[in-house]
């Protein structure tokens, strides 16, 4: 199939799907125009990294010990499993019966309309971006179940880490995972990379795999670039913070690598251990 621009959807596309009736009503971020068709409803915020809090060391209860085997680990260290005295934890109850199986019933249009505007209103994306310039994202509509690939003429990473966005008055949630690709990178000091960077213009989003021609599955890509045309300013500053973050985050844990240390465990009969009859067994197994 010839590729197909898609840039012409963005003006005169759409969704009219019907509206969940328990949908909560969009509310607009202060630092959000409400003039904008597609807009964050929530404060972009990265808290700054802090160091975690050192792990007390574990400190096992004073309880009578009936075995106890030491096997060494991988690290270097050693691990103690002990067998200690019966737990004095109540019983757990029963699990109860499993629920009869209940034949399929014939979903209400209600129920219909609620499962469609979740679908069309879920988006699970992943891409691979470019310089900042260029993104290859693909997707499946969870209606048809068909397999969508797009090129981009935008840095599609700019929504990282976004959960929800708003367009018209319609909410949708966002799942995407993503790869940042520097294409000045070079293997040695004379030869590139070989990265095959589709060709599109700046802004423009061409449908490379799918139905061009279905609004519910293609759209939302649309959507998505007038979100970061409208929101740039706060995508930006918000991108840069969560790179900080990671930023000092990784470099703490580089300085401060955990040291392996010996491990105990304690395992404690419970309800149907044969443990409580014979709280040794092993010295009678030979006798049977």
């Amino acid at each position: 199939m010839k590729p197909i621009p898609l840039v012409f959807l963005a003006a005169v596309v759409s969704l009219s799907s019907v509206r969940a009736q328990d949908e909560k009503p969009a509310v607009f971020s202060e630092a959000t125009s409400t003039a904008a068709r597609s807009y964050l409803p929530d404060a972009l915020e990265v808290r700054l990294f802090t160091p975690p809090v050192p792990v007390e060391r574990k400190r096992m209860p004073n309880i009578r010990i009936d075995a106890t085997i030491t096997l060494p680990s991988a690290s270097g260290k050693t691990l103690t499993i002990q067998r200690g005295a019966a737990s004095t934890l109540p019983d757990l109850p029963p699990p109860p019966p499993p629920e009869p199986i209940q034949p399929p019933r014939k979903l209400t249009p209600e129920e219909i309309a609620r499962q469609l505007y979740h679908q069309r209103h879920s988006l699970f994306l992943g891409a691979t971006v470019y310089d900042h310039k260029v993104s290859e994202v693909h997707w499946t509509d969870q209606e048809t179940k068909t397999t969508y690939h797009a090129a981009c003429g935008f840095d599609i990473g700019l929504i990282a880490g976004i959960q929800r966005f708003v367009h018209d008055g319609e909410q949708y949630a966002v799942d995407m995972l993503h790869s940042d690709v520097n294409t000045t990178l070079t293997r040695d000091s004379s030869r590139k990379y070989n990265y095959n960077v589709p060709k599109v213009s700046a802004g423009q989003i061409i449908i490379t795999q799918g139905d061009p021609k279905n609004p519910y599955a293609t759209a939302p890509l649309s959507f998505i670039k007038e979100l970061i045309d409208s929101e740039k300013d706060r995508l930006v500053t918000y991108q840069s913070d969560r790179r900080k973050y990671w930023e000092e985050a990784s470099a703490w844990a580089t300085a401060h690598p955990p040291i392996p240390q010996d491990e105990t465990v304690q395992l404690r009969p419970h309800r149907g251990s044969r443990y409580l009859a014979n709280p040794q067994p092993e010295k009678t197994e030979g006798t049977r």
